[in-house]
């Protein structure tokens, strides 16, 4: 849903607050990030985005190098 490669790579989580006990979160490109915002607006819906940070790579001891 990326448009001439602006953001491309970039991901952000969203969380959809108030979606229960366990809030629905997913990972979109940043692309996607606007239209995500227009349905939560349009459903009545809030949601949190922030930057995804993938998790950092682990040595076999489980450590972060």
């Amino acid at each position: 849903m990326t448009s001439g490669g602006h953001g491309a790579g970039r991901l952000y989580e969203i969380t959809y607050l108030g979606a229960g006990p366990e809030q629905a979160a997913r990972t979109v490109e940043a692309g996607e990030v606007a239209a995500v915002i227009a349905y939560a607006d349009e459903h009545g819906m809030q949601v949190l985005v922030r930057p995804h940070h993938p998790p950092a790579p682990s040595t076999r001891d489980g450590s972060t190098p």
